[in-house]
């Protein structure tokens, strides 16, 4: 069923090994007692007491396999999904810089100089650098609808003959003109911006020599461009789409590709190709390229120190997605691991009630009264460590098969998405592996160590 990216067939599929483990669970416990003797006294008790009742041991044992295993499965589940998310991320700029924007759409007039936006800004952030950014727009507009977007084009040879999510006959994963190096920032999108080069280095990252290289052929006239395909002989194919008459005018100017910094396709005109092109800049916030990230409190500051100068936003960068995964992860742990206290708390008294016989037979031949103790705390630990294991086994076998049925679809997608990795979550193991150590040890401690003497009546 995972194979054939059936959710029913996967659903049917994990019910009936739950259902099927659940029916299983009293040979299996009588497997356990037969393996039991080689062990000592008390655990060989516990174990043929659970054999010898299996009516009330195998329920115990199955609820807290199948409360273990819903949350195996989910957990698993969640990781995989977390730690998915965070392989896909990508950030829009270096993580931990800063764009700000003014809040409530552009502003109409020129913007306050960056050097007034940087006074506030390093009295939070001293180490930071401010530099004001714009968008290129179209330079004669006759109409509020009037907008122009330009970007930077292979030539039509070299371009994927098929769009996003529109499959070909068979060879466009393999189709280099069809590869993505790049993925879509997640967090802050940047437009094509109109730069000297003073920006490029809070925009990219990019080593110091290709920085200087880049801002020379800024200086002359081009535009840099960071996806190498874009630059052909020296220049790139540029295209500006008019709306909205929807005509497109392309242009070819001299470029420069950084090759380092940022993995994100970014395009960046000098005010002389802008002009070409028959844009212009327009102001549209300003980058603040940090030592390192700000925290919430800084972010908050920040804002409110440059109220007084411009209501703006801020937005950051962040290396990793936010995640909130961990409360539920241990939620569920806590839910399994109740049910796996309460099941091995109800099976261990029923278990200590039909075996006074056995306990008054061993204080007869002068058993030690620490026995009763032990023998509660292995009969605890037959319930909820026979259910937690196969619990796990359970979950864990769950999981990789939901898994494996979402990567069997994944696989069959265009553009092809990478897959789930099967991740266990540490924090919840060790959860659901300490319950049943602590059921052992709770049943020991409240469990009186004098043993019971019973007088028969013949």
């Amino acid at each position: 069923a995972a194979s054939r990216t059936s959710p029913t067939g996967v659903l049917a599929g994990v019910a009936l090994g739950e259902l099927g483990l659940v029916f299983c669970t009293p040979m299996l416990v009588g497997l356990l007692a037969r393996a039991g003797r080689l062990l000592p006294l008390t655990p060989r008790l516990a174990l043929r007491d659970a054999s010898r009742n299996r009516s009330s041991a195998a329920p115990a044992i199955s609820a807290v396999m199948a409360a273990v295993a819903g949350s195996v499965a989910l957990g698993v589940y969640l990781a995989s999904d977390d730690a998915r998310s965070q392989a896909l991320w990508q950030p829009g700029l270096p993580p931990g810089n800063m764009v700000l924007i003014p809040t409530g759409g552009p502003v109409t007039g020129a913007l306050p100089g960056a050097d007034v936006v940087a006074e506030r800004v390093r009295a939070v952030l001293p180490d930071a650098t401010v530099t004001a950014v714009a968008d290129a727009v179209c330079a004669r507009r006759t109409g509020p609808d009037d907008y122009c977007m330009v970007a930077a084009v292979r030539p039509p040879a070299e371009r994927c003959p098929y769009g996003p999510y529109q499959e070909g006959p068979g060879s466009t994963r393999h189709d280099p003109r069809c590869a993505q190096p790049f993925r879509e920032p997640d967090d802050v999108s940047l437009p094509t911006l109109v730069d000297d080069g003073g920006a490029l280095a809070a925009l990219t990252d990019a080593p110091a020599d290709e920085l200087a290289a880049a801002r020379r052929a800024l200086a002359a006239g081009g535009v840099v461009v960071t996806d190498p395909r874009h630059l052909v002989d020296g220049q790139v194919r540029l295209e500006v789409a008019h709306s909205p008459d929807g005509r497109t005018t392309v242009r070819h100017l001299p470029g420069y590709v950084l090759r380092g910094g940022l993995p994100v396709d970014r395009l960046v005109l000098s005010p002389a190709a802008a002009a070409t092109l028959d844009l212009t800049a327009e102001p549209m916030g300003y980058l603040v390229d940090t030592a390192e990230a700000p925290t919430a409190r800084q972010r908050e500051r920040l804002t409110e120190d440059l109220s007084d100068v411009l209501e703006l936003s801020a937005q950051m960068a962040t290396a990793q997605p936010p995640s909130n995964q961990r409360p539920l992860l241990l939620l569920l742990a806590a839910a399994s691991g109740v049910i796996t206290l309460g099941a091995a708390a109800v099976a261990t008294g029923l278990a200590a009630a039909e075996g006074r016989r056995d306990l008054s037979t061993l204080a007869a031949v002068g058993a030690d009264p620490r026995v009763r103790r032990v023998l509660s705390l292995w009969q605890a630990g037959v319930i909820a460590g026979l259910g937690s294991a196969l619990g796990i086994l359970a979950g864990l076998g769950s999981a990789a098969v939901i898994l494996a049925a979402l990567n069997q679809r994944y696989a069959q997608s265009w553009p092809v998405q990478p897959p789930y990795p099967l991740t266990v979550p540490g924090q919840t193991m060790t959860v659901l592996v300490v319950v049943p150590l602590m059921a052992m040890l709770g049943a020991a401690l409240l469990t009186r160590s004098r043993l019971p003497v019973e007088r028969r009546l013949d």
